[in-house]
């Protein structure tokens, strides 16, 4: 190869790589702590999940089907929300669109996340998820003791 050949080969790579890096970072949050969490959440409630199923919620313009997951849970207790039962929360599948990621079996999360309209509950990587045992103890007073009673304190 020739040395401009091999100039613009290297050059078609490093773009290539950096529009890659590009794309796989589509998905941008702020970090939020527990209280910005809980503040800015329709529900927070800790639970565990028991199943996971992929779903598709359609087809896009280009004919790409949308997928998003299904986590069952089992809900522990609710710290803010509905009274009626959550039994399910849902997440995109990919991560470029912030899709959550939950273990399902004995761990116990803290979940925040967004009540819609028919009552299903959307949650992603934007919002305050955390394993309950990685909550320190001051998160676990503020969550009892002082959250629910108004997002000054």
């Amino acid at each position: 190869m020739t040395l401009m050949m091999k100039s613009c080969f290297l050059s078609l790579t490093i773009l290539f790589l950096w529009r890659v890096a590009d794309v796989a970072e589509a998905c941008k949050c702020i970090p939020v702590n527990i209280q910005q969490g809980y503040c800015r959440s329709d529900v927070v409630f800790s639970a565990r999940v028991t199943g996971k199923e992929v779903i598709n919620t359609g087809n896009g313009p280009l004919g790409n089907s949308f997928k998003n997951i299904k986590y069952d849970i089992q809900v522990t207790k609710v710290y803010k929300g509905p009274d009626f039962n959550i039994d399910a929360v849902y997440t995109s599948s990919s991560s470029a669109t912030c899709g959550a990621t939950l273990d399902t079996g004995d761990k116990l999360y803290l979940i925040t996340g967004k009540l819609e309209d028919d009552g299903t509950v959307q949650i992603s990587r934007c919002n305050f998820i955390e394993l309950y045992d990685d909550l320190n103890i001051a998160q676990r007073l503020k969550l009892f003791q002082c959250y629910t009673g108004g997002c000054g304190c």
